[in-house]
């Protein structure tokens, strides 16, 4: 079965095939890029329904056709999905917002590289990550069990650099001196 319509800048008639159905391709005598339309084009007033006017070439349509009869431009979008948002309270799995113990000792840790403060934010990163590690293994649902565990290996790692640091230093100045 074929489908019969007009290029709708030169007026050529033209025919193509069922399952070419919304393909462009050119016109042979124009080269004008031309949309197959999808079913049998009917023209307004055969059959039943209310007409509408194609906003692109002025054309009268049905108003239930899905494209312009002359054009090929949609006149009704495909029906959208309605979208619900749902907060399942994980930010992505990236924020512990529900362990704060955890997320204040991947901060402390994080910051405890910072030199001569390493000390206190390294012993709070220390306490914070074990309490939010605590925290994540009573209440399965939350998350921050890497937070936690980053806050507790960076801040015992730091809090030691910087209590050993100084001691090497005086020793090696002493030896020295």
């Amino acid at each position: 079965m074929e489908i019969d319509f007009e290029c709708p800048r030169c007026g050529r008639k033209l025919s193509v095939d069922v399952s070419m159905a919304g393909y462009q391709f050119k016109c042979p005598q124009c080269f004008e890029t031309v949309t197959a339309p999808l079913a049998e084009p009917v023209t307004p007033g055969e059959g039943s329904g209310d007409t509408m006017f194609c906003p692109k070439c002025g054309q009268k349509n049905l108003a239930n056709n899905y494209r312009c009869t002359r054009c090929g431009f949609i006149l009704h979008g495909p029906p959208q999905a309605q979208y619900v948002a749902v907060d399942d309270g994980t930010l992505g799995g990236l924020i512990p917002h529900k362990n704060p113990c955890a997320l204040w000792a991947y901060y402390l840790g994080v910051f405890s590289l910072i030199p001569c403060l390493g000390l206190p934010l390294g012993i709070a990163a220390l306490v914070l990550g074990i309490k939010g590690l605590k925290f994540a293994r009573q209440n399965p649902d939350t998350q921050g069990k890497v937070h936690a565990w980053i806050g507790i290996v960076l801040g015992s790692l730091c809090a030691l650099a910087n209590i050993l640091l100084p001691m090497v230093s005086i020793i090696i100045a002493l030896r020295a001196g």
